[in-house]
This record gives structure tokens, sequence and C-alpha cells, in this order.
């Protein structure tokens, strides 16, 4: 298991050091399957650290976690729509929303715009297609970035609004943004389904802590 691990993180910190889209290649069930747990044991210390910071800013009075917004709509909630909506709806819509787009053959707010420009005779289409994808590939390390970062700043809507909350919103949001460049990760290794499963997963566990704890 240590081995598989250290196999693992190191794949994954090549492709944090340089983010590129990968060529789709047949990877056996049982290397994904065991990837897919790696990389959940990997995520777990980054996120201690981060939720010990968020402790800490409590302790201090920053923030208190009466401030977050969702937890108050989960607790109104039956736990079987919790997870539901945590399980099921989320993963599916913020992977089709923020992840699909990492392809560019899948990037609909790329492709739907050319298609239009196309229809309405504008630009000529392999020219066009050519020129976007030399820049895609150019500067796919940015795209992949700011788009894991949009994906953890839309969680500060879970927060109540006010200066405090904006203000420590690189740190609030700073989980999201961590399980959006792995959830990224593996959709770029193994494809869109693997990173939809591995959201469902996170969330599934993060559903049953909160819980069985009594926080909602």
């Amino acid at each position: 298991m240590s081995n598989l691990l250290i196999l693992t993180l190191r794949d994954l910190w090549y492709f944090i050091k340089k983010p590129v889209e990968l060529k789709q290649v047949r990877i056996p069930l049982k290397v994904k399957i065991s990837t897919f747990l790696a990389l959940f044991v990997i995520q777990i210390p980054p996120l201690i650290v981060l939720s010990a910071l968020l402790s800490g800013l409590e302790i201090l009075g920053l923030w208190e976690e009466d401030m977050h917004r969702l937890q108050k709509i989960f607790k109104e909630m039956k736990p079987g729509l919790i997870f539901f909506f945590a399980v099921i709806i989320a993963p599916l819509f913020e992977e089709m929303m923020f992840r699909l787009i990492l392809k560019f053959r899948y990037n609909f707010l790329i492709l739907w715009p050319i298609q239009l420009l196309i229809l309405l005779q504008i630009s000529n289409k392999i020219n066009l297609l050519k020129t976007i994808l030399n820049y895609w590939n150019k500067f796919y390390g940015w795209i992949f970035y700011l788009i894991s970062i949009a994906f953890g700043l839309i969680h500060i809507l879970n927060f109540e609004p006010s200066l405090n909350i904006y203000l420590l919103a690189p740190v609030l949001v700073a989980p999201q943004i961590l399980i959006g460049i792995n959830l990224g990760y593996l959709r770029i290794r193994f494809g869109l389904i693997w990173s939809i499963l591995f959201h469902a997963f996170y969330n599934g566990i993060l559903m049953s802590i909160a819980l069985l704890s009594g926080e909602i």
C-alpha cells in the first residue's frame, strides 16, 4: 500500500507541476480503483491541516460554524434528502460544470461560441479550431488552475455573506480548491466518471461524519 501511495503521490505531483491534457489510454480497472483510494488517503493530511487552521480562526473569533449557511439548510432536511443532494446531485452538476470542460473536445464554453460563429459564417471552422487549440495547449496549466480556483470560490456561497467571510475566502474554500485539483487530475487521467465517483465518495464520507457527530 505504501508503494502505491508513493507512486500516486509522485504522479500527482508531476501533474500538479505541469498540468497537461493527457490522451485517453486504456488503464486496468484495478489500477483505477487503487489510485482512487490512494488519492483519497493522500488528501487527508492537508485537509486536517486546513481544518486545524479553520479551528484556529474560530478560536480567534474571526469566524463561526453558524456562518455556514449550507449547514443550517441541512439541519432542516432529512438524512436521505441530504445524501441525495450531496452525494448524487452536487457531484453530477459540479463535475459537468467544472471538470467536463478540462478536455477540449467537451469544452462547451469554447465549442458552442465557435459553432455559433461558424453558423453565422463569421469564421472558418478548421482555422479557428486550430488557433484556439494551440492556445489551449500552450496555456493549459493556467486554464486548469483557474477552473480549480473557480470551483473552490463558488463554495463561498455556502456561507452567510459578510465582510469577514469574503476576507477569509481563500482559507475557507482552500479545501475545495485542493479537492478540485485532485478531481481534475482524476478526470484527465481516467475520465469524467471517476471524478464524479470520487466527488460522491468524498461528499458521502463528509456527510456521514457530520450526521454521526450531530453537526447536521
